[in-house]
């Protein structure tokens, strides 16, 4: 009855995913999630890869790259600038070689798909961690960010368990009483998942227009708020180098969690970091169109708008405008020159 309950609840995830609209990274990964799940609960059951004979490999293939799908998941979840690359399939491919690795009756091939297969859980389990807690302070979405702080915990404890008795049972069979354990929290992660997710949470995986709510939607002292940061963008407080959130706060007087708000609802952006990044390239697009400017490095500008290197700069100049700063600069004064000569 749970496993049942469980299989059931990830399918209504998975007719959620795929009617959502439109198709994003987090949704597609949030789908193969969902089937994963489904899969690993249904042939984790005792004797069923058995009853369903060669019709087991389906479920499996899923089940054995639902890591993979996790990662996918949490990539599109937590980075709103995620692009896909082939590169991003490579565990898949090592997983499902491992799968293979392990077919036939060898115990030792066995074994060792065992371990194989737990260090690349672990190195995934470890990334997706890490990716939650990472950026935790600057994300502006609260939903997401109580997300974070749920999958940084329950994700490495349902691990653990779930490694633990996959060793164990290379050694010696599992006690009778750990089929009800693993099949309770089997359906009370999917249940938590299910009721924290549905309906689905759109500004999860959706860029929301700008601004998210009008100005009218605003408390009066939101409002006066709102008008203070503007300001303070508008005298270049964005160009400071290494500012923080709570730097911002301190220096307007707003608690962290009220800036949070008016940055995300008041003006649109979903991290800190799109927000600083936005108008520093903005500001760097201007002085590299300038022609009092067109001897300054490109490095002095990056300085110069608060990037502590060139590296991060190019990268936030290349996602911001499709171009470098060098062939921007180029076309921009281009144009000007040939605007002159008409």
């Amino acid at each position: 009855m749970l496993r049942g309950g469980a299989i059931s609840l990830n399918l209504l995830l998975a007719l959620q995913f795929v009617r959502l609209r439109p198709v994003r990274a987090g949704t597609l990964s949030g789908l193969l999630l969902t089937l994963g799940v489904a899969s690993y609960v249904l042939l984790s059951a005792p004797g069923m890869p058995g009853m369903l004979g060669d019709a087991h490999w389906i479920p499996l293939l899923l089940a054995v790259l639902n890591p993979v799908f996790l990662w996918w998941f949490a990539i599109g979840l937590f980075r709103d600038d995620f692009v896909w690359s082939p590169a991003y399939a490579l565990p898949g491919v090592v997983l499902v070689a491992i799968l293979l690795l392990g077919h036939g009756n060898s115990p030792m091939l066995a074994g060792v798909q065992t371990v194989l297969h737990q260090v690349v859980l672990v190195a995934l389990l470890a990334h997706i961690v890490w990716m939650a807690v990472q950026d935790f302070r600057n994300d502006l979405v609260d939903s997401r960010r109580r997300f974070r702080i749920a999958l940084a915990i329950v994700l490495p404890l349902a691990a653990v368990l779930i490694a633990a008795g996959e060793i164990y049972a290379m050694f010696a069979p599992l006690p009778s009483w750990t089929t009800l354990a693993q099949a309770v929290m089997l359906f009370a992660l999917s249940f938590v998942f299910t009721a924290w997710l549905v309906p689905l949470r759109l500004d999860l995986f959706e860029a929301p227009s700008r601004p998210a709510v009008s100005v009218s939607e605003l408390s009066p002292a939101e409002r006066i708020e709102l008008e203070r940061l503007k300001r303070a963008v508008a005298d270049g407080v964005c160009l400071e180098a290494e500012l923080s959130l709570g730097q911002l706060a301190g220096r307007l007087g707003v608690p962290e969690h009220r800036l949070r708000r008016l940055i995300n609802a008041g003006l649109g952006f979903r991290s800190f970091s799109a927000f600083i990044n936005e108008h520093r390239v903005d500001e760097a697009r201007r002085r590299l169109a300038d022609p009092d400017r067109v001897r300054e490095q490109i490095v002095s500008i990056a300085f110069g708008v608060g990037y502590a290197s060139l590296a991060p700069f190019n990268r936030a100049f290349r996602d911001r405008t499709g171009t470098t700063p060098s062939q921007f600069r180029k076309d921009a004064l281009g144009k000007l020159i040939d605007s002159e000569n008409l």
